[in-house]
């Protein structure tokens, strides 16, 4: 089972770690957010001419019905 819990500040999280010891709760995770601040985010390719992408159903119209009914048919 996993919950998530947001806690806005440091001193929360050690009241709510301290609360887990004192109910013995040994598998416990804790992932920080803090951490992911080092994630490797690059720029996308701006190549791409984004007018080119204008029109792409012209040939195949589709109203928002005929699109809801085609997302929500699992069946297929």
């Amino acid at each position: 089972m996993k919950v998530t819990l947001e806690i806005s500040d440091f001193d929360e999280m050690e009241k709510l770690l301290s609360l887990f010891q004192i109910m013995k709760l040994d598998n416990i995770k804790i992932i920080s957010l803090q951490n992911n601040s080092e994630l490797n985010i690059s720029k996308g390719n701006k190549e791409l001419n984004p007018k080119e992408l204008f029109g792409i159903w012209k040939d195949a119209p589709k109203s928002i019905e005929e699109i809801r009914i085609k997302s929500w048919d699992r069946k297929k």
